[in-house]
């Protein structure tokens, strides 16, 4: 949900994402609902939506804004980044007076020269963001849910991972290899070094999937943790952090429920977040990756395959 807000109702720019300037979705009062799902989001452990610029940020926890501190690092409209652009590459008269339609829109009022570039630069800069801050109200007024908004006010050090660009909390191969907690039969059992072998091949292929032009794209480990665990970011809570785990549990005894039988596949329990592995058919990494694969695209459902 948190990524499908980012992509419909953000911009990303140089250092995170500003909201997209739509006056028909702030009309409708839709960047309500989105401080409202973002809130919710965080109420309930996650994901965090750590995308905001910081200016953005300190708006949403101050209702002010300082615009000294604004450059065209904080712009990621396409229109005006593309328009900073091409006035700072004028060298001539001619062309910067190309864009004075463009740049009078902006609000700029003075003389349009080369010589006047950084002044014309900032006028660009301060009406991309100034446009911005009704709809960064409006994101604030949803962010009032469970009063978030009171909380990023009191306390804006403290909350500000959850919103920009910083600390990475996708789970990728090294996150989840270290929650992997094992339900291993007695140590120094056949059975055990069975299940030694196959959570090798767990963490093998988790690692697999992380490199870059993997022909299972477009899995990836977070995928994986959330098709085992029903979410795939690195909780935000402490204490959920603490205590996260993914449960492997190994079933060495399908033969005597299923029969004689050439394929079984996992089990997975998003309530319990375990994933239980049919020893018997995960002898070799092969077959393993196969199977988790193909137990991945046909297993969305709450079902078994």
């Amino acid at each position: 949900m948190v990524e499908g807000i980012e992509r419909r109702f953000f911009e990303k720019g140089a250092c995170g994402s500003s909201p997209a300037y739509s006056l028909s979705d702030f009309d409708k009062g839709q960047f309500r609902t989105v401080g409202e799902i973002m809130a919710a989001s965080l109420a309930q452990g996650g994901p965090a939506p750590n995308f905001m610029m910081m200016w953005c940020y300190h708006y949403l926890c101050k209702e002010s804004l300082n615009a000294q501190d604004l450059d065209e690092n904080d712009v990621a409209d396409a229109q005006y980044s593309d328009l900073i652009s091409r006035v700072k590459a004028a060298t001539d008269p001619e062309t910067i007076c190309d864009l004075t339609d463009d740049i009078v829109n902006c609000g700029y009022t003075g003389v349009i020269c080369v010589e006047k570039k950084t002044e014309i630069m900032r006028a660009v800069v301060l009406h991309a963001c100034l446009r911005l801050l009704p709809i960064l109200t409006q994101i604030k007024e949803g962010l009032q849910l469970y009063g978030l908004g009171s909380i990023m006010a009191r306390h804006s050090k403290a909350c500000k991972t959850l919103f920009v660009p910083g600390d990475d909390m996708t789970a990728d191969a090294d996150y989840i290899s270290s929650i992997l907690s094992a339900d291993y039969s007695e140590e120094g059992s056949s059975k055990r070094r069975t299940e030694t072998m196959i959570m090798d091949h767990f963490q093998d292929f988790l690692q697999e999937l992380e490199q870059d032009g993997n022909e299972l794209s477009p899995l990836c480990p977070k995928n994986i943790m959330q098709w085992i665990t029903s979410h795939g970011h690195i909780p935000v809570l402490q204490e959920e952090k603490k205590t996260f785990s993914i449960v492997v549990k190994f079933n060495h005894d399908c033969k005597s429920v299923f029969g004689e039988h050439k394929i079984c596949y996992p089990v997975v329990a998003a309530c319990s977040n375990s994933i239980t592995l049919p020893v018997r058919h995960l002898q070799s990494y092969k077959r393993f990756r196969e199977i988790l694969v193909e137990s991945y695209h046909q297993g969305q459902e709450f079902s078994c395959v």
